[in-house]
């Protein structure tokens, strides 16, 4: 094969795959839109407990924690779901995500950062939302949850988001007022 027949041969690939990369990569937040996932997620006011995914969930406390630099801040979301499904809370993946007035979405940190260790030990050995979290809770008991989120110190109007997948609603939308 020629290198010019090559070359031509790599383009049209290239013009071919890069707008499906582009789609795949997008494909979850195109998802999500309620236009074409028909669910309508549920706005709850901080403090408030709603029932959602079989269980009375409730955002208990978010709290902004000095960062590893003057950019950045460390959120901490204590959250709580006192079940009454367990069947469907144990079996079903949790997700959590915190995202700000501007829109921008921020994941759970993997590890939870020196600084919540060290001014809220009692909070960090909590489990993070997950089917693990309601494996050993009783019916009537409640399972309290916490996350830490790596944040821009300018973030403002920070709202929890917790999505249990196999849920008939969308997902539940915390939003903090602070007191």
């Amino acid at each position: 094969m020629s290198e010019r027949r090559l070359f031509w041969t790599c383009f049209v690939a290239l013009v071919a795959v890069l707008p499906l990369a582009i789609v795949v990569h997008a494909w979850d937040s195109l998802r999500e839109m309620p236009l074409f996932s028909g669910k309508r997620d549920i706005i709850v006011e901080s403090g408030v407990v709603q029932p959602y995914a079989g269980g009375q969930w409730k955002l208990a406390d978010l709290k902004r924690l000095p960062g590893p630099s003057n950019d950045a801040r460390v959120v901490l979301a204590e959250f709580e779901s006192e079940p009454k499904d367990l069947a469907m809370l144990a079996e079903s993946a949790c997700r959590v995500r915190l995202v700000d007035a501007e829109g921008r979405r921020f994941e759970p940190l993997m590890l939870t950062e020196p600084i919540v260790r060290e001014m809220y030990p009692e909070v960090a050995d909590r489990p993070r939302c997950s089917s693990l979290a309601f494996a050993n809770a009783g019916n009537g008991g409640t399972v309290r949850m916490a996350e830490s989120f790596m944040v821009p110190a300018k973030a403002s109007d920070l709202s929890l988001v917790v999505e249990v997948l196999g849920a008939g609603d969308g997902a539940l939308v915390f939003k903090w007022k602070r007191g």
